[in-house]
């Protein structure tokens, strides 16, 4: 994989509820600071030390500074996540965009190492996901963010095998999504770089289910079982 390692520039995130949005350069500059160190002290020190008075003293700026932009706490991990949501969006779009331009050898390996090196990029998103600190609002903005990558799932294996773009298809890659995504936060709960068998277990499932939906397709020819993935 070349042009799917480095993800597209991710679109920006709506506002989350609690955030009152910049309208200048250096108020949305100050919201970036605030988001960077929100994101250090998730990865240095857990969900559990994320206060208004850490941030403030991790961004180095005073308490109030922030409620400038966030009524709380639980603002500032919303737009924190929905940031990290935007990332992966842009992720599965190049991916999309790869797949359609090349052949891979292993579509299974491609795609989940993608999302790992996501992952341990993001030890922020690591902290908040895996304990599940998810608004109820949030929670609906990741199911829209999995039901897009399934969609772009759903892309790369037309690209890839010539599958029948259908709802069957669709459903399929639903499943995919989902269960990956729970494997790997089981990863990353039990290893922060994420634990190596859990992955491989992951992958060895996904294999299994991609040669039973290219069975089951009707593809162009390209659809002959997994050569690996």
């Amino acid at each position: 994989m070349s042009a799917a390692s480095t993800p597209r520039p991710a679109r920006p995130a709506r506002p989350a509820r609690g955030q009152r949005e910049p309208q200048q350069a250096r108020s949305r500059e100050r919201v970036r600071r605030l988001l960077e160190a929100a994101d250090e002290v998730l990865a240095t020190e857990g969900f559990g030390s994320l206060t208004v008075r850490r941030l403030a003293e991790q961004a180095d700026v005073p308490v109030g500074t922030i409620y400038q932009f966030f009524t709380d706490k639980r603002a500032v991990v919303d737009a924190l996540a929905r940031r990290y949501i935007a990332e992966f969006d842009g992720m599965i779009e190049a991916l999309v965009e790869a797949a359609e331009a090349e052949k891979w050898d292993d579509v299974v390996e491609t795609v989940i190492d993608a999302a790992i090196v996501m992952y341990r990029s993001r030890p922020g998103y690591i902290a908040i996901w895996t304990g599940r600190h998810l608004s109820l609002e949030l929670q609906e903005v990741d199911d829209a963010n999995n039901a897009a990558i399934a969609a772009g799932l759903r892309r790369i294996l037309v690209a890839q095998h010539g599958l029948a773009d259908d709802e069957l298809l669709a459903r399929k890659c639903q499943v995919a999504v989902q269960t990956t995504d729970a494997l790997l936060q089981l990863a990353f709960r039990r290893d922060p770089g994420g634990d190596p068998s859990i992955l491989d277990e992951a992958k060895t499932l996904q294999r299994l289910y991609l040669a039973d939906i290219i069975a089951g397709g009707s593809g162009d020819g390209h659809g002959d079982g997994p050569r690996g993935g």
